[in-house]
């Protein structure tokens, strides 16, 4: 490992005093003299079109200013995809129940919540498909009859409801299969979860003398909320202000416009500041979650294991708009496995349920619950380890990944072995306890990433980037800054942003900031230190590359006590021919670097009740380099956690007719608490990666992927039965344990040969 000053070395959160003492103001804690108060009336149909809407009393209520509805947008379309199928605000057909179709700006919230109730709708309700396999089936009700028409529609396969495609193919898949000692395949399915970040949803908006427009928001893309804004709003980019205020978690639900447009068109109408934040019930029904995936695996495997063949078929289903559909899927029907020949599909299919959001590299979790539940399958059949079988097919450097791109230097071996190491495997276990292992693969988010970095005159360094900090990213940013630039992290100053101060940068999300964004916090430092040296060098008379900087003072090699403090030379800048120091840089794209995490489960399974424990888990990530290792541990507990839950007590239960969320609320919905945790057990390999800042590597996202398949291979060594589907609930581990769950679910039905069919796979 690199000799480091302060890397891999543990220090608390930059922001830590302003969160334990309450002093982070959150985007509800923005308060404005004259500010209104507003709220949101949802509708109460799946899909119907509104014949009419009377505001005519909620108007006339005392303490009323404003009452809004789609009509007062421009008519224009958005899309949090690629796909533009969506308006900001209902007008003429609502699609999903909960779906917004009016607000109301009032004098206080208790005004408003009246104003809401008194705004009357009249319907006519339309045919409504809520199961995403009834609706690619011949026949059944579309949800966007005009889809075609939409701007960005490039799907080539007729078919009402999809919505979109992503595919990937390598060799001749057929007649692998067909060379095959052994075919195997399998159906998954994936339940929907809600993204359980504490801080609901909250924005303030308001018109400025000059007409221009500043939001106050609880979101991770200033920049793209600032774009689809001044879209729907139909006003130019330029008249609009995003403030992002501290992020009382996201994981990926606030990445886009959400309902920002309410109170700035309210604002607008006004001329006075307008709030809105939501009820929790609001967060489950007007807030994209992650809907249910189907996943069917077909792969072909030799006599010794080696695998020939896989073709994957994946089902999301999108809701009433894309969203963040399939994006993440796609790419992952391989696993961490190198396997020659393949065709992998990935369709998005419209209900009538609530739009679909980000949650943490969507697609990916119910991918990895497939590919590694359908790995175990494989071993158990052909009579392998399964920790042996996964070990002989593994990706390896120098391999062509499924992007295309050249598979670089990694620690996925490493991985596997200390979880082997750790756990004593293979391991035998008393009758109804099993330990079960996956394997996770992922990549470092890259994207357009920017960073300024000016010098201070008592030596001390102002950051600016345009990023949000999540999980507190910006100790790892300002730790990267403090190491190129040989000063400590406190001498680092993490400035305040908003769109208009800071330069452009992408969205805090995808497994990009300490990477990416990272990166170009290590260039723009490099920038800043580089600019220090040349005017050191003329100060004291010595070539640059003579000169080092360690302990906030450039010095001269091979004379240390010879040199000038950081603080006297930007004091030295200012009159200089050069100018103040201020170090600058801004990327795109970074070239592929996989992240590969292995996870293993110990369970106990009470055979009586179904009832499952986890007892251990244990996981190991190759992080590259640990930028501040007390808080990648942190990251990677915390994704094992959300992915704990996913495995055996989160489902968003929706109604079978209407597709309404029956759930919403953290009593019904149940998250995982620390009682039902046993202490999880964290490893970390360090393979830098080749262009990462000093090797780093994403850290956060794969922790959440592996429990739900290590735990469900648990559950199988520790009682024999193989659970398909999400969660892992007592229920549905008894109700195989008494043969009501078939153990073949190996085919999707018509449906599979319907796509095959339309895409000329088969006659």
């Amino acid at each position: 490992m690199a000799d480091f000053q302060v890397l891999e070395q543990s220090h608390p959160r930059v922001d830590a005093w302003e969160k334990v003492t309450g002093q982070a103001n959150y985007a509800g804690d923005v308060y404005l003299p004259g500010m209104l108060m507003c709220k949101i009336l949802a509708s109460t149909r799946s899909h119907a079109r509104i014949i009419s809407i009377d505001t005519s009393k909620a108007t006339a209520l005392p303490g009323v200013r404003a009452v809004i509805t789609g009509y007062d947008f421009p008519q224009i379309r958005f899309g949090s995809g690629a796909l533009k199928d969506r308006y900001i605000m209902a007008r003429d057909i609502v699609y999903y129940i909960g779906e917004p179709v009016a607000a109301v700006a009032a004098e206080d919230e208790i005004t408003a919540q009246e104003a809401i109730g008194l705004i009357e709708v009249e319907y006519e309700d339309l045919g409504a498909v809520v199961d995403p396999l009834t609706a690619l089936r011949s026949g059944a009700p579309s949800v966007h009859p005009d889809l075609e028409s939409y701007e960005g529609y490039g799907f080539t396969i007729e078919g009402g409801n999809i919505c979109t495609l992503l595919d990937a193919d390598r060799g001749d898949v057929d007649q692998a299969f067909m060379e095959a000692d052994h075919v195997f395949e399998d159906t998954f399915r994936s339940q929907g979860i809600n993204q359980g970040f504490l801080e609901p949803m909250a924005c303030a908006a308001n018109v400025e003398a000059n007409g221009r427009l500043t939001i106050w928001a609880s979101t991770q893309g200033p920049y793209q909320v600032r774009a689809q804004l001044a879209s729907v709003l139909d006003m130019p980019l330029s008249n609009i202000k995003i403030i992002p205020m501290e992020l009382g978690g996201g994981f990926g639900a606030k990445l886009r416009l959400a309902f920002e447009a309410f109170p700035a068109l309210l604002s607008m109408r006004t001329g006075s500041p307008v709030k809105l934040i939501n009820t929790r019930e609001e967060v489950f029904t007007l807030n994209g979650p992650r809907h249910p995936v189907t996943n069917y695996i077909k792969t072909g495997v030799n006599n010794d294991g080696t695998i020939i063949a896989r073709e994957a078929y994946t089902i999301f289903d999108v809701g009433a708009y894309l969203g963040a559909g399939p994006n993440s899927g796609i790419g992952h029907g391989l696993g961490a496995y190198n396997i020659p020949n393949f065709r992998l599909r990935s369709y998005g299919a419209y209900t009538n349920k609530v739009y679909v959001g980000s949650y943490r590299a969507s697609g990916v979790a119910d991918m990895t619950f497939a590919v590694e539940s359908h790995m175990d399958i494989i071993a158990h059949k052909l009579g392998m380890d399964p920790l042996d079988f996964r070990l002989k097919n593994t990706i390896k450097e120098g391999d062509i990944a499924v992007n295309g791109s050249r598979v670089p230097g990694n620690g996925l071996e490493q991985t596997l072995a200390a979880i082997k190491e750790r756990l004593g495997l293979p391991k035998e276990l008393p009758d109804g306890h099993g330990v079960g292992i996956a394997l996770c693969e992922w990549r470092s988010g890259t994207g357009p990433s920017t960073a300024s970095i000016s010098v201070n005159e008592d030596g001390t360094a102002s950051l600016l980037t345009g990023s949000v900090d999540i999980s507190g990213s910006d100790t790892s940013l300002a730790s990267i800054a403090a190491e190129v630039m040989g000063i400590s992290i406190g001498d680092i100053i993490v400035a305040s942003r908003d769109t208009d101060l800071a330069p452009f940068t992408g969205p805090s999300g995808g497994s990009r900031i300490v990477y990416s964004q990272g990166k170009a916090v290590q260039m723009a430092a490099e920038d800043a230190r580089d600019k220090l040296l040349a005017l050191a060098a003329d100060r004291l008379g010595v070539p640059q590359e003579a000169l080092g900087c360690a302990g906030g003072r450039v010095y001269v090699h091979d004379n240390p006590p010879q040199g000038l403090t950081l603080g006297q030379l930007a004091s030295a800048s200012v009159n200089s021919r050069t100018g103040p120091i201020v170090g600058n840089a801004s990327l795109s794209t970074l070239p592929y670097a996989p992240v590969f995490s292995a996870q293993a489960a110990e369970v106990e399974v009470d055979r009586a009740t179904g009832q499952v424990k986890l007892t251990r888990y244990v996981q190991c990530q190759d992080v590259g380099v640990a930028i501040n290792p007390m808080a990648v541990e942190g990251q990677l507990e915390g994704g094992a956690v959300q992915g704990i839950g996913r495995a055996l007590t989160e489902d968003m239960l929706f109604d079978q007719e209407t597709g309404a969320v029956r759930n919403p609320s953290f009593a019904s919905y149940l998250m995982p608490l620390a009682l039902d945790l046993p202490e999880l057990e964290t490893l970390m390999v360090r393979v830098p990666s080749e262009d990462g800042p000093f090797g780093a590597r994403a850290v956060a996202e794969p922790p959440g992927f592996g429990p739900p398949a290590a735990i469900a291979n648990a559950i199988y060594d520790a009682v024999g039965v193989r659970i398909r589907e999400l969660p892992l609930s007592g229920e549905r581990v008894l109700a195989a344990l008494q043969g009501k769950i078939s153990e073949d679910v190996a085919y999707i039905g018509d449906e599979l040969d319907e796509l095959k069919r339309a895409e000329g796979l088969v006659a």
